[in-house]
């Protein structure tokens, strides 16, 4: 069979995983490209650390509005 996860986008390969759940190859495939991919960091530790907490609040809903296109 074809390695699914070097011929399929993101995408592609979510919408086969979901429409084909018996497909143990597409599960790990999707599992692994999920897991591998880079996680982005919102606001790091020490820039929260040096705020009040009213601060911090306002901080973090700002960058999740910001990444989500809120």
């Amino acid at each position: 069979m074809i390695e699914l996860k070097y011929f399929m986008t993101d995408d592609e390969l979510k919408q086969y995983f979901l429409k084909n759940k018996d497909n143990k190859e597409a599960f790990y495939a999707y599992l692994d490209r999920k897991e591998n991919k880079e996680k982005k960091v919102i606001i790091s530790a020490d820039e929260l650390q040096s705020l009040p907490s009213n601060l911090q609040v306002e901080l973090v809903a700002q960058r999740l509005k910001k990444k989500f296109n809120i």
